[in-house]
């Protein structure tokens, strides 16, 4: 990871079966070879509250704890939740806030909504009895 020319990070915080959030940390990074290396880099447990500046502290404490230097941030993936998008008080409104002081080029960085999330809710929210039926007039009609 120390080798990474450049990298992205897509970040997931979930409740476990004991009732702490747990924010998973995951690397994307491409070394000077062109080869790109995607990994888990952390599950951090958050004691208390999960707010914008909580995920931040942790995501940074990950970084340092890896020597992952943030000037080579280009990307940056999340579940949407306020606590990581909101502007002023979420996780990108804070990266983006301390830009100049962690050398990010806040113009250049990707944030991306993860779709898989989107996915999961739509899938829940459709019945499926409901696609069958149009599925089965379609097939039989005459």
């Amino acid at each position: 990871m120390a080798g990474f020319e450049s990298l992205s990070i897509a970040l997931d915080e979930s409740t476990d079966l004991y009732d702490t959030a747990q924010l998973a940390i995951f690397i994307l990074g491409v070394d000077k070879e062109f080869i790109v290396s995607e990994e888990l880099l952390a599950l951090q447990p958050l004691k208390g509250t999960t707010t914008g500046e909580d995920i931040f502290n942790e995501v940074q404490k990950v970084f340092i704890s890896f020597g992952l230097p943030w000037s080579k941030v280009f990307g940056v993936c999340t579940d949407g939740v306020p606590s990581m998008v909101d502007l002023r008080k979420g996780f990108i409104g804070i990266l983006n806030e301390k830009a100049i002081e962690l050398n990010v080029q806040k113009d250049d960085l990707i944030v991306l909504h993860c779709i898989i999330h989107q996915q999961n809710l739509c899938s829940k929210s459709i019945r499926l009895q409901n696609v069958m039926n149009v599925l089965v007039k379609t097939i039989n009609f005459n």
